[in-house]
This record gives C-alpha cells, structure tokens and sequence, in this order.
C-alpha cells in the first residue's frame, strides 16, 4: 500500500488534469456539431458569443497531441516501445464492440461480422475514430521525431524547427484564407507532428510566463480567433476552411498558451485520494472520447425534439454537455476494468503455464 501511495504522490497530476480538460474540450466542441450550430445563419450577439465558445474549444485534439509529446520524447525504438500501442488497440475494439451493439439496435442500421470488421479496419468503428488512425501513425514516427529532438544542438535550433513548421502550417492558414495562394498550405496535413514537438519542447524548455499574463492572451487569442470565424461566416452558415482547422495558426497559439497554463498551476500532491480520482478519470480519457458518441445520439435526439432552435439549446450547453462527459467517463472506466481484469487473467494463464512447466522440468530432472 505504501508503495501505491509513493507512485500516487510521484505522479505528476498536472497532466491528468490537461487530459481531462481536453476530453472536456473535445466533449464540448460536439455540442456544436450535434447541436445545429453550422446550419445555422452566422448573424447576431450570441452567434457571435458561441463563436467565441466554439473557438476556444477547438484547442481539443491539440491539447491531446501536446501532452503525447511532453510525455513521450523520451521514447526509443524498442521491442518495448512498440507494445505499448496494444491497450490503445484493444480499448479501440471494445469501443467499436459497444458502438457496434448499439447502432444495431438503437439506430436499427445494419451490422454483421463483416461489416463490423471492415469499420475496425477501416477506422469507422466509432465516429470518431480517426484519432485512432492518426495516432497510430504518431506511435509509429515518435522514436524517430525523438532522433530529430536529440540531435537539435540546443533551444535555438528548436525554435528554428518550431518556426519552419509555423511556416509550413500555421501561416498559410491565415495568409491563404482570401482565396490568394501566398504560401506553400501543403503540409498542412502533418499538423500532429508540430503539435508533438511543441509538446516535447514545453517538457525540454518550460516556458516562464505569469499566469495572469498567459491567461489575458489567452482571453485576447480567443476574441480574435473567434471575431475572425464570425467575420468569415458572417450572414450565412458556419464555413470550415484552414483558419479554423487544428492547423490554424489561431489554435497553435491558443493550444501552448492553453497548455502552459495549466502546466503552470501548482497543486496540492499529498493528497492521495485526489490524485487516484484524477489518474482514474485520465485514464478513462481515450474510451471516453471514443464511446462518447453514444451518449451525443441519445442526447442530443432529445435535446433536438425538445428545444427548436440552436440559440435556445446553447443555454443548456453546460448541462448536456456535462452529462455527456460523465456518462462517457463512466462507460469508459468499466471498459478499463474489463481490460484491467483480461490482462490479469491471461498474464496468471501464463505464470501458471510457466509453472507448470518448471515444475515438470524439475521432475524430469529428478528422475534422471
């Protein structure tokens, strides 16, 4: 018990609570997208403020891959290494068992082996299993992205490659936007990567900036950010382009300062039921995103039948979405366990299978 309690203590509960933020940030973007929002007219103070809300959001997925890379730039390549993509996969299979059963029956769509198994394949298992597919892809660079970290000189030659992929990334999505190619926007698409090495930068170079600073240009970031969605969609509906895609240079800058901050914020570690609460609900993080399309079906079908407009349904924004977030949390802590007590019992199958063969050696031995 001592032991547990050592490791509780030791754990850094900072980074527990990034992820939960980020599956509440990931959580609260869905409002908008199951709500109605982007068939709706962009016109008018609360559009405007829920224009504001939704851009702050979107620092979801970013959030995600920043912690990868804080956590993970240590990683080499090694038979290790790579099995530890195995929890990630089977919690991805669970999840699409679950969401399989349940669009069967609650949607009446149709589902058999087959197709059960060309979504898995296919990263369709869930709605929103394309970040399995992108991190998958992720796993699989990190040792090498970790050789291109190891072997910069020092913090000037980091900011130089932070910089070049701003250039590559980030800039484009804003210089581009009046529809006047101005730089390169084909890299765009590799976006994790920059978020990787942002990550793996703040654990290298922690940045020193005073909270109540950090938070004003986080406060400023957001209305621009959100102004600039507002004016580009203003009078029709919400438009999707590059300026509002996780490769905007408006989410880089909202995500690290996002991301600092609570890296900044000091807490209390001595206690230990706390933190245990806290490395519980981070590791439901992944299941929960996954599952969560569930609960926004069952939701948001009443919420939809019940509420006639978007306008009237943001006012229960934090309660759907609260909920939400508390029943794929909840779902995603028995799927754990599931896994938790599976492993368990092949790994004693497999104490047991290698016992029985020691002591059958020892017979054997014996009786020579």
């Amino acid at each position: 018990m001592q032991i547990t309690n050592n490791i509780i203590k030791n754990r850094d509960i900072r980074l527990d609570i990034i992820r939960i933020f980020s599956l509440f940030c990931v959580i609260s973007v869905h409002f908008f997208l199951n709500s109605g929002f982007y068939d709706e007219i962009i016109v008018g103070k609360q559009m405007y403020l829920m224009n504001l809300v939704l851009s702050f959001f979107f620092i979801c997925v970013p959030m995600f891959i920043i912690l990868t890379g804080y956590l993970m730039n240590k990683k080499v390549l090694s038979k290790k290494y790579y099995k530890g993509i195995i929890k990630t996969l089977i919690i991805y299979i669970i999840c699409t068992i679950i969401y399989s059963i349940f669009i069967k029956y609650y949607k009446n769509e149709n589902m058999n082996i087959i197709i059960f198994i060309t979504n898995l394949l296919a990263y369709k298992g869930t709605t929103y299993a394309w970040y399995i597919e992108m991190y998958i892809g992720l796993f699989l660079l990190i040792p090498f992205l970790n050789l291109i970290i190891n072997n910069l000189k020092n913090k000037k030659e980091y900011h130089v490659l932070l910089g070049t992929l701003i250039l590559l990334i980030g800039l484009p999505s804003v210089i581009n936007c009046e529809g006047i190619k101005l730089l390169s926007d084909w890299w765009m698409g590799i976006y994790p990567i920059f978020y990787y090495f942002l990550g793996a930068y703040l654990y290298r170079y922690p940045v020193k900036l005073d909270n109540k600073i950090n938070i004003v240009l986080i406060l400023i970031i957001v209305v621009v950010f959100g102004t600039f969605n507002f004016y580009k969609s203003y009078n029709q509906n919400y438009i999707w382009d590059s300026w509002n895609g996780y490769s905007s240079i408006f989410v880089m800058i909202e995500s690290f300062l996002v991301f600092n901050l609570l890296l900044r914020i000091k807490f209390n570690k001595n206690n230990t039921t706390r933190s245990k609460v806290l490395q519980i609900l981070s590791e439901a993080c992944l299941g929960a995103y996954l599952i969560s399309r569930i609960y926004d079906m069952i939701i948001y079908d009443k919420l939809n039948a019940l509420i006639p407009t978007v306008k009237e349904r943001f006012v229960y924004a934090p309660v759907t979405v609260l909920i939400c977030f508390t029943c794929s949390i909840i779902t995603s802590i028995l799927i754990n366990l599931l896994y938790k007590n599976g492993y368990n019992l092949i790994a004693k199958i497999k104490s047991n299978n290698k016992n029985h063969k020691n002591t059958t050696q020892i017979n054997r031995n014996m009786l020579k």
